[in-house]
């Protein structure tokens, strides 16, 4: 995208430390009532996830947790990707047909049948539909960044704390939400500092993919071209952070430009969340 023109922070930016109370595991909910979907989503969406995965992820979390981990082991044995909701997706994967007979079957029975909105995006209703798995076992927004965390501590160490949860019945997904509950704070943090750093690597990457997209072609038409929705949102949260006024860009170049001139995006520039 043409507003992808800073310089973007390190990999290994980490968030600085702040004065705060300490996220609960049982913090109250705030806001829509569908912002448990879409957060919990994003985490599945962001490891490449669609729409069409929900039905074997229901079913991955559903499975008996013996099956789950095996699968799980043998995914992560083949990969050296650290980040367990990778290693899920990857699982999934490879027993899709056993994961999607399981979850019809748990998608069917279960009461919160969620659909997404009318209307929505195309991401927006996969992270709607994703989010709604994790969602059936308890899980809500505010324990979005921690599942990130249990999932940046690396599979093995996932799958050892989620093992000692009580209940030789539960599966899967039934033993996420109580796998967070020891050292939710901790983990809590940890996750926010992963989900940083990896938004920042895919913003350096899109920022470099878009630089050899302009020195391999002479068209300039997208200047021409409305601000986008995105470019809207980036000029609003970089004029909210620098407490300036709003520009009065009409076209994507000129917002790319003022965009540049500032410093956007401000987050992953100063190492903020």
């Amino acid at each position: 995208m043409p507003w992808m023109t800073t310089q973007p922070a390190s990999k290994d930016r980490v968030l600085p430390s702040r004065k705060a109370a300490l996220p609960r595991w049982d913090a109250p909910l705030l806001g829509h009532p569908h912002r448990s979907y879409y957060t919990l989503g994003g985490l599945a969406v962001a490891v490449g996830m669609a729409a069409d995965d929900a039905t074997a992820l229901a079913g991955l979390l559903a499975v008996p947790f013996q099956d789950a981990t095996r699968w799980v082991e043998e995914a992560a044995a083949d990969s050296a990707d650290r980040y367990a909701m990778r290693i899920l997706y990857r699982a999934l994967d490879r027993h899709r047909g056993d994961c999607e007979a399981v979850g019809r079957r748990m998608i069917a029975a279960r009461r919160d049948r969620a659909e997404p909105p009318l209307g929505c995006s195309a991401g927006d209703a996969a992270r709607f539909v994703l989010g709604s798995q994790f969602h059936g076992y308890g899980l809500r927004y505010t324990h979005a960044p921690a599942l990130a965390g249990l999932c940046a501590l690396g599979t093995p160490v996932m799958l050892e704390r989620l093992r000692i949860v009580p209940g030789r019945g539960r599966t899967l997904g039934g033993r996420l939400l109580p796998g967070l509950r020891e050292g939710f704070a901790d983990l809590d943090r940890i996750g926010r500092v992963s989900a940083f750093n990896r938004g920042a690597a895919a913003y350096a990457e899109r920022c470099r993919r878009f630089a050899d997209r302009e020195a391999a072609s002479v068209d300039r038409s997208w200047r021409d071209a409305p601000v986008t929705r995105r470019q809207r949102w980036t000029i609003l949260d970089t004029t909210d952070g620098l407490g300036i006024e709003l520009p009065d860009c009409q076209t994507c170049g000129e917002a790319a430009d003022w965009l540049s001139a500032h410093g956007a995006i401000l987050k992953y520039r100063k190492g903020k969340r």
